[in-house]
């Protein structure tokens, strides 16, 4: 288990097929159809922005018709930028911190195209 939130819990699996470790997030919440899931927002929007170098790749959803179950599969990050702040005992070091910065306005400028 890699983390747990309000509407999701993610865990780290490995694919049978081929051996890649993804980052899976299981729904809280049950669905009705496939159309409700592919309405979803982050879904949407995922599919939108991949592939980026600085945005996660969803991989696969997974939606289970008999019980509503969904999940979202992801590549897996060793950790999120929350994560990486959270964790530290020093300062990062400012060359670091221009990297994140530059791939996050990256990221944010690409969405905004």
């Amino acid at each position: 288990k890699k983390g747990e939130g309000t509407f999701s819990e993610v865990i780290k699996a490995q694919s049978m097929r081929s051996g890649q470790y993804v980052a899976i997030k299981c729904m809280k919440t049950t669905f009705e159809s496939l159309e409700q899931v592919n309405s979803l927002r982050e879904i949407q929007a995922l599919r939108r922005l991949n592939p980026h170098p600085n945005i996660i790749e969803l991989l696969d959803v997974l939606f289970d018709r008999s019980s509503g179950r969904l999940a979202l599969v992801f590549e897996l990050c060793d950790m999120n930028i929350y994560e990486l702040i959270r964790g530290r005992k020093k300062y990062l070091a400012n060359d670091l911190i221009k990297v994140y910065m530059y791939q996050l306005v990256k990221a944010i400028a690409y969405m905004h195209r």
